[in-house]
């Protein structure tokens, strides 16, 4: 009885891990396409910055966030998304593509000139420069 306990136990630890990553499935994390950065050529000091993403998704890919670095000189952005097929095999995706809006608000301070910068992958970046007055 103990034989048959241990290796079952045995068998656990070393499929165990496996059967899970099978089930949690590839990491479908992307980044996503920007097409256009909208953002105020300058603001009053002290005053909040909005900008705005256009984030392309469509077929398997879908929107999940917006990661922001920052510090007083500028901020980079990075739209993250999934993708349904990544790492899977025969998955059809439909032929749509959707542009999509996500406004984003920076708080002061901000140096003068402030720069803004998308990052999009092979795409390179989107970068605009806001005036502090």
């Amino acid at each position: 009885m103990r034989n048959v306990l241990l290796v079952s136990a045995l068998g656990s630890l070393v499929f165990g891990p496996m059967a899970c990553s099978s089930l949690l499935g590839p990491d479908q994390s992307v980044i996503l396409g920007v097409s256009k950065l909208e953002a105020p050529a300058s603001i009053a000091a002290g005053s909040p910055l909005t900008v705005v993403l256009t984030v392309t998704t469509g077929g398997c890919t879908s929107f999940d966030r917006i990661e922001v670095t920052r510090d007083a000189s500028g901020a980079s952005f990075t739209a993250w998304g999934t993708n349904a097929a990544k790492g899977r095999k025969n998955i059809a995706c439909p032929a749509f593509i959707v542009d999509t809006p996500h406004p984003y608000q920076l708080d002061p301070p901000f140096n003068n000139p402030f720069a803004v910068q998308v990052q999009r992958g092979r795409l390179g970046p989107l970068t605009a420069t806001v005036q502090v007055q």
